[in-house]
């Protein structure tokens, strides 16, 4: 089985948890890289996504050539960025092809929400062809499904592109076979000279977030959740609960005669409407507290007596998920400082 790197991940932990990127040349052994150009070949039509098509920018989904590469890119992507591999849920896996008319110069953009950290593969690369990082303008995270959404959320004033044209930029002139990893939800970035180069994404993040359902874990996850919250009043009260992996985004909503309305949406469909006691208890889970422990605080500051009946059918709902073991959601490990000899 051809791995899909070929580097020692540990050694790029130090300069990703300082810059928040990593441009690693050469990572992708030779074999593999022949076999997924040998995939857009053969599946680029076949997997195309016309939903994901975004101007002179095409986009497939891509399935894992061996199903032990899932986990050898958690534990890679963990190892470098400082965080456990256990935590981690992949959000996207698109081969993303730009086409030979592809604007040279297009606007920089965030990755979703879901893409806490982007994961490029450099299978077609044209001489020219830059990716463009910037690492320390405005790295505040994008809140939304879509860099769409975060552009119209902009008033024409905040818009970040006469900014971006002074602010401090890295220049990745990628070649075949090398790999890239960046904050992609939080950092601007973009391609230069595009035209031609085919890249295949893969997004992770510690959030339990997979709103396109391309996780292939994710229906395990979903099962997994309604067995344990059918299971044993013991069992799935010592479960550790967190949004479910499809929620799209929670709100508090209010008419025009200024109603308030409580709801969470699930990517794809309509709103969800949940108590007030239920949307304060959906926010204290961090991925370490128990269904216990959070029906415990929210009954000690009386927003709601006993609510673990509530979580369970939140769980139902696909709202949240059980998990039997805690996750360390936004947490990197610190960096390490080498003493000098």
């Amino acid at each position: 089985m051809p791995k899909m790197f070929n580097f020692d991940a540990d050694s790029y932990a130090d300069a990703f948890a300082e810059r928040g990127y990593v441009h690693i040349p050469g990572g992708l052994p030779e074999d593999f890289h022949a076999k997924l150009v040998k995939y857009v070949e053969d599946s680029f039509e076949q997997k195309h996504l016309k939903d994901f098509a975004r101007g002179d920018k095409q986009q497939a989904i891509f399935e894992f050539l061996e199903p032990e590469h899932y986990d050898e890119l958690r534990e890679t992507v963990a190892s470098i960025c400082g965080v456990d591999a256990n935590s981690l849920t992949l959000s996207e896996r698109h081969i993303k092809e730009y086409e030979p008319g592809a604007d040279p110069y297009p606007l920089a953009h965030k990755d979703r929400f879901g893409s806490e950290f982007s994961v490029g593969f450099s299978i077609r690369v044209p001489e020219g062809s830059t990716l463009v990082i910037y690492p320390e303008h405005d790295v505040s995270v994008n809140p939304f499904n879509s860099t769409a959404e975060l552009r119209s959320s902009f008033s024409p004033h905040t818009l970040p592109d006469a900014e971006l044209k002074s602010a401090p930029r890295v220049e990745i002139q990628d070649q075949p076979r090398d790999v890239q990893i960046f904050r992609g939800h939080a950092m601007w970035h973009l391609r230069e000279h595009g035209a031609g180069t085919t890249v295949l994404y893969l997004k992770l993040n510690t959030y339990n977030c997979d709103t396109l359902g391309e996780d292939p874990h994710s229906a395990a996850t979903r099962q997994d959740t309604l067995s344990l919250a059918n299971s044993a009043h013991s069992d799935w009260t010592d479960s550790n609960p967190v949004l479910g992996r499809r929620v799209d985004y929670l709100h508090r909503r209010y008419s025009r005669d200024w109603s308030e309305q409580f709801g969470v949406v699930i990517y794809g469909q309509p709103h969800a409407t949940v108590t007030e006691a239920e949307f304060e208890a959906l926010s204290l889970m961090n991925g370490q507290r128990t269904v216990s422990e959070i029906s415990k605080l929210m009954n000690n500051s009386g927003m709601g007596a006993d609510m673990q009946e509530a979580i369970r059918q939140l769980a139902l709902r696909g709202i949240v998920d059980l998990l039997t073991s805690p996750i360390a959601m936004g947490v990197s490990r610190p960096k390490t400082l080498t003493q000098a000899a």
